[in-house]
């Protein structure tokens, strides 16, 4: 499935230009003299960066507890036999 294949791709670049959007908010802050507001967009826009970069490549299954991460579901089936 093309979306499956490509959701975490679109997922980063979501977040990335979500950070850049945050960009104009301290623009607009700043030029209101909103300095804390500024600040508080500012850790927005690095939080968001940094969750780009750091989306994990692998398989992950959600569970209650405890998610289960790895490359694919095969390499998990050849380590169960």
């Amino acid at each position: 499935m093309v979306i499956k294949k490509h959701f975490l791709n679109i997922l980063r670049w979501g977040l990335r230009l979500h950070g850049a959007g945050h960009f104009i908010e301290v623009v607009s802050a700043i030029s209101e003299e909103a300095y804390i507001t500024a600040i508080i967009a500012l850790i927005f826009i690095a939080i968001e960066i940094l969750a780009s970069f750091f989306i994990p490549n692998e398989h992950i299954h959600f569970k209650p507890l405890k998610s289960k991460v790895h490359s694919d579901c095969d390499e998990q089936n050849e380590e169960n036999n």
